[in-house]
């Protein structure tokens, strides 16, 4: 028995050197991705908390210039106003996923809607169809992006 006392320290010696390390490593890593997930949250949510308000804002104005573009007629339309639909429909285009179907949707009917415009009276049913197809596509994106932001 007393033989077997100095290689049985010896042995509670080398997996002290080696196992200690290699749970401290462990540990030391999982905390790591911790911190990194909690940070990645504190910092990615108030972005996309800002991208589903900007986007809103966006879409908002865009449905209603194109609304006013419609009833205005056509003799009393300017290049600005279109200009600023353009605008508008490009800063849209470049915050949507054209991956995402329902993304797809909405950037379809924003170009019917505004495609419609220069169609005059010939336009006017395609004009509604598309409003109601980008308001409604705009209200399902904003509301699932809306409960991811949360």
């Amino acid at each position: 028995m007393e033989n077997l006392l100095p290689v049985l320290s010896l042995a509670i010696a080398a997996l002290a050197v080696f196992v200690g390390p290699a749970i401290s490593w462990g540990v030391a890593k999982r905390q790591i991705a911790s911190a990194v997930l909690v940070a990645r949250e504190s910092l990615v949510a108030p972005m996309h908390h800002t991208w589903v308000i900007g986007l809103r804002d966006l879409l908002a104005e865009l449905i209603s210039r194109a609304t006013h573009y419609w009833a205005a007629g056509f003799e009393d339309r300017d290049d600005e106003e279109y200009y600023r639909l353009t605008l508008l429909e490009h800063q849209i285009q470049l915050m949507l996923d054209p991956e995402l179907d329902e993304h797809a949707k909405l950037e379809g009917a924003i170009r019917k809607m505004l495609g419609s415009l220069n169609a005059g009276k010939a336009g006017d049913e395609e004009f509604h169809t598309a409003r109601a197809m980008a308001i409604e596509m705009s209200r399902r994106i904003l509301r699932e992006r809306w409960k991811l932001s949360q």
